[in-house]
C-alpha cells in the first residue's frame, strides 16, 4: 500500500517522541546557526504548529523551526484534506490540549501554538478555550464564517434543527470556500458542520479573542489582500488582552506565502519569548 508523505511525517514524529498519539512528535534535528537570534536550550520551549484548510502535516514552517533547534509538534487536524471534517472543532481542540499536557509532563517550560490560515484560526480558538499556553503565532488567519464566503446561515439553522431533533449524525451537504477561488463540496455530520461554520461559534476569531483569559503574547501577520485583513486590527486583535509583546502586522506577501515571508520575524519573536 502506498504511504503518503504526510503519513510518513506523522509516523516519524510519533516514533521520535515515543508517544501513543498518532499524529505528533519531534525530531532530533540539531540547531542550525541563527545569527539573528539566540538558540533556545533544549527542554525550554515547544511549538505546536497547525496546518491550513484541506492541508496536512507538516504545517508551514515546521521544518524551519526544527532546523533552528525547536521541538515541533504538527498534528493532523479535523479540517485536513485527509480527515475532511471528521470530528467537531471542539474535539480537535481537545486533541491539542492532550498534546499540551504531554509536553508539560515532558518538562517543557513554555509552549507556543501557531498556525497558518485555518491553523491560525485554530490556534486562537485554542487560546480562548484553554488557558495553558504561553504565546500564539497567527499567520494569515483564515476561515471566518461570520464575515466571509463561508457564512451560510440557512444551512446552519437547518443543521441546528437536526441536532435539536436528536439527529446530530444526519448529513449536511455544502460548498466549502478556501483562499482564492478554491472550493470543495462536502457532506458531513450536522453537529460537525455547525461546530466549524456557525458564525457565532469557535471559528469566530473576534469572539475567540474576547474569550482569551490572560494577557497572552500574540504575533499576528496578516495576508496581503485577504478579506479578513481589510477589516483591520479591530476585528480580532484589538479584542485580545493587552500584552507589550503582542504585534499586529500586515505582510506584503499573499495568503499562502505569508509563513515563508515571516519566518525570520517569527523566529526572533518566539526566541525572545523563550528567553524572557
Amino acid at each position: 500500500m502506498k504511504t503518503s508523505r504526510r503519513s510518513l511525517f506523522s509516523l516519524f514524529l510519533s516514533l521520535a517522541l515515543g508517544a501513543t498519539h498518532p499524529a505528533y512528535g519531534q525530531t532530533d534535528t540539531k540547531p542550525a546557526e541563527q545569527p539573528q537570534a539566540k538558540t533556545v536550550q533544549p527542554k525550554e520551549i515547544a511549538l505546536i504548529l497547525l496546518h491550513g484548510k484541506w492541508g496536512g502535516p507538516p504545517a508551514p514552517l515546521s521544518q524551519q523551526f526544527l532546523q533552528a533547534g525547536f521541538h515541533v509538534v504538527s498534528p493532523e487536524m479535523p479540517w485536513s484534506g485527509n480527515r475532511a471534517y471528521s470530528a467537531t472543532y471542539a474535539s480537535g481542540l481537545q486533541d491539542i490540549h492532550n498534546i499540551v499536557e504531554d509536553l508539560k509532563r515532558m518538562g517543557f517550560k513554555k509552549i507556543i501554538i501557531g498556525g497558518q490560515s485555518f491553523g491560525a484560526n485554530g490556534a486562537l480558538a485554542y487560546a480562548a478555550t484553554y488557558n495553558d499556553i504561553d504565546g500564539a503565532l497567527l499567520l494569515a488567519p483564515g476561515h471566518n464564517p461570520d464575515i466571509d464566503r463561508n457564512w451560510q446561515p440557512r444551512k446552519i439553522e437547518a443543521a441546528k434543527d437536526l441536532i435539536k431533533s436528536g439527529a446530530p449524525e444526519a448529513l449536511v451537504s455544502f460548498t466549502d470556500y478556501n483562499d482564492g477561488s478554491r472550493t470543495r463540496d462536502f457532506q458531513i455530520r450536522a453537529d460537525v458542520f455547525v461546530s466549524f461554520f456557525d458564525g457565532d461559534g469557535l471559528a469566530n476569531m473576534r469572539l475567540s479573542a474576547g474569550k482569551v483569559a490572560k494577557s497572552l503574547p500574540v504575533l499576528a501577520v496578516m495576508g496581503n489582500g485577504d478579506y479578513v485583513t481589510t477589516k483591520g486590527s479591530w476585528y480580532f486583535f484589538d479584542q485580545l488582552p493587552k500584552n507589550p509583546k503582542s504585534q499586529y502586522l500586515v505582510s506584503s506577501a499573499k495568503h499562502r506565502e505569508v509563513p515563508a515571508a515571516s519566518f525570520d520575524l517569527a523566529l526572533k519573536w518566539i526566541t525572545q519569548l523563550a528567553n524572557d
